[in-house]
């Protein structure tokens, strides 16, 4: 691999970090407003919810399931089992004990975020406890809408229905369900090696059309975007090289996609899924490529900042943060399509820039008790 290309490419993937951990926000964002009915023709803030939520903010996970399977093989282009032994390791250090402090402390904040939820949602609050007797205290760790009574699935257009969930701290199943294909990674370097991209092509497939094992924690969406990610590294190349090749019919798909795709959502689910199951590869790739030109044209730097604090505030954001926040954001007496659109992004940033700047104060004051839990990654570039 080239120098300058690898630099390129680091410098992307640091660059995005904190971008699609906002993406992520605007995401649970848009759960605070229960009540609303989304459509099309339902004014200004419902077509902005559909573009920003139910489009464009979709990339945001399996952006960090890409970069985690690139990160993941670097290094190991032949198979070496004294390496994926130091680098699964490493894995227990950087998301196994992160995943269980943030789920404790999801456990112990439900009260308080529960809370913001009644008094947003008028959703009733719950006996944690009974819950916990209920439903069994490790459970909580795998399924969190287990609180709910049902776990949440999606059906295909085949009507095979799709099991998902989330831990007790919501976005956390990314970690839960890379936790989970990286006990794979034998299998997928294995397939990579034999088959090339016939094998992320029949993933891709599989993505689009949502097939796959009904099994919550084990999703075609971490496995095919984890896989592709290897890809590039197993066969040692540069995604951000690959991808420049096809900027401009992926730029002429991303706008017809723009176009078309948000008119899908008051006619077919399914298809409407399906469309952005597409779109999320044309974007993924899209950004990348923005990207890598503006800093390989010097137009912009990443910040390590930003960078460095994306895990925490992932991980964060949604333990009472974003309930304190959009508590306060809905309560202002305001109800123009516009105005309630630019009070959408003002809660996320604002949730942004909290968990962000507690991630710092953290760092500075409580090292230890940061490096629990980010994995170490505010100490020192996790990048392997």
């Amino acid at each position: 691999m080239s120098k300058d290309w690898t630099r390129i490419e680091s410098e992307t993937i640091d660059w995005l970090r904190p971008v699609m951990a906002f993406m992520v926000i605007c995401l649970h964002v848009q759960m605070f407003y229960v009540d609303e009915h989304w459509s099309m023709s339902g004014g200004v803030f419902s077509v902005f919810v559909i573009y920003l939520c139910k489009i464009l903010c979709t990339v945001a996970v399996p952006t960090f399931f890409f970069i985690s399977g690139f990160l993941f093989f670097r290094g190991l282009q032949d198979w070496d089992t004294d390496i994926w032994k130091h680098k699964v390791k490493k894995r227990l250090r950087t998301l196994l004990v992160p995943f269980l402090h943030w789920n404790v402390i999801a456990l112990i904040a439900f009260p308080l975020t529960r809370l913001g939820g009644s008094i947003l949602k008028g959703a009733p609050m719950d006996n944690v406890w009974a819950v916990i007797q209920d439903r069994g205290f490790l459970r909580l760790f795998w399924d969190r809408t287990l609180f709910d009574g049902m776990a949440y699935e999606t059906t295909n257009l085949f009507g095979w229905r799709i099991p998902s969930g989330q831990p007790m701290d919501t976005p956390l199943w990314f970690v839960r369900d890379l936790m989970v294909v990286i006990l794979f990674t034998p299998c997928i370097h294995w397939l990579i090696k034999k088959t090339g991209a016939c094998f992320i092509a029949l993933l891709a497939i599989l993505f689009v059309l949502d097939i796959w094992i009904p099994a919550s924690g084990f999703g075609i969406k971490a496995t095919f975007f984890f896989a592709w990610g290897s890809f590039f590294s197993v066969k040692d190349k540069h995604f951000v090289e690959s991808f420049c090749k096809m900027k401009i019919p992926d730029t002429l798909l991303l706008v017809v996609g723009l176009v078309f795709i948000p008119f899908l959502w008051d006619k077919s689910g399914q298809l409407f899924s399906m469309a952005v199951r597409v779109f999320i590869i044309i974007e993924m790739v899209f950004f990348f490529n923005l990207v890598s030109c503006l800093i390989k044209k010097g137009k912009t730097k990443v910040n390590r900042r930003l960078a460095n604090s994306s895990f925490f505030v992932y991980c964060a954001h949604m333990i009472i943060i974003a309930s304190a926040v959009m508590w306060a954001i809905m309560s202002i007496p305001f109800h123009t399509g516009f105005m309630r659109s630019f009070l959408f992004v003002v809660g996320a940033v604002l949730i942004f820039l909290i968990c962000h700047f507690l991630s710092i104060l953290l760092e500075r004051y409580c090292p230890s008790i940061s490096a629990v839990l980010t994995g170490g990654r505010n100490n020192k570039k996790i990048d392997s």
